[in-house]
């Protein structure tokens, strides 16, 4: 049985990720008709206040999707942070869950600052080779442990609210259609996802190093899902009071859909 995650093989590891973000989206699933309802008649007069309200959905949903928690904390940019014990087939494992809320009317791209991107990225942009370094570490370290050093690895995953606006005076204000859920690699599997500028899921983010803005990187979901079609998961409302339960899995590019059970909340 293995506590360090750093024993695992690169395919161990990737199972975790995987297990990972499979329980969050059961639980984005169960909340899918409250986060719906919140989303689209809560006012937020702008784009800034929409990505705070998805903050909070983000919060609520996962708030009953707790594993063993380890009273250890994370400083770091991201909306909900959780260090916490991982029951895995390789063994109790300590995670460091890494959750951002993001949402947007487009349905084709996140945008990452440099804090919360889990792996060195090479990318051409206009011809020209980028690089941005990691903002996020491989693992934390958890002073005080006994019979032993743990470390727990980061888990970083992303849930993108889709949605289209409707009215700026009257609810509903908005129409939540899709809840994507994607798990950014781990640094361990560089060689895997982005071995060299040409092989890569990741873009020139908007940002204006004259202004001194933070430096912003966008992750494409189409590359992303053609590469590994379990890391981007849809939610997809299309009529009913819940989102669609399917989970993506198979071989790329765009692997094949299975539904699965839920409760609702």
């Amino acid at each position: 049985m293995h506590q360090d995650y750093r024993h695992l093989t690169a395919d161990e590891h990737e199972a975790v990720e995987k297990q990972t973000l499979r329980t969050v989206v059961q639980a984005l699933q169960e909340y899918s008709r409250e986060a719906k309802q919140i989303f689209d008649n809560t006012k937020a007069p702008s784009k800034a206040e929409v990505i705070v309200l998805a903050e909070d959905l983000v919060q609520y949903a996962l708030e009953v999707a707790e594993t063993y928690p380890i009273n250890r904390r994370y400083a770091g940019f991201i909306d909900y942070k959780r260090i916490r014990w991982l029951p895995t087939p390789f063994g109790l494992l300590p995670q460091a869950l890494l959750v951002d809320a993001k949402a947007s009317t487009e349905n084709n791209r996140e945008t990452l600052q440099q804090s919360q991107l889990p792996m060195n990225a090479d990318f051409i942009s206009d011809g020209q080779h980028h690089q941005m370094a990691a903002g996020v570490e491989p693992h934390l370290e958890l002073s005080g442990a006994l019979n032993g050093e743990l470390h727990a690895v980061t888990t970083s995953l992303f849930v993108h609210f889709h949605y289209r606006d409707l009215s700026q005076d009257t609810a509903p204000f908005r129409e939540l259609q899709s809840i994507y859920a994607l798990a950014i690699p781990h640094g361990r599997f560089k060689d895997r996802y982005n071995p060299n500028p040409e092989t890569t899921f990741f873009g020139q983010g908007k940002h204006s190093p004259a202004r001194q803005e933070v430096p912003r990187i966008r992750v494409y979901f189409t590359r992303l899902k053609e590469m590994c079609p379990w890391r981007l998961q849809q939610l997809k409302y299309i009529g009913g009071e819940y989102t669609e339960p399917l989970w993506r899995d198979g071989p790329g590019p765009t692997g094949a859909l299975t539904s699965f059970a839920f409760l609702g909340r």
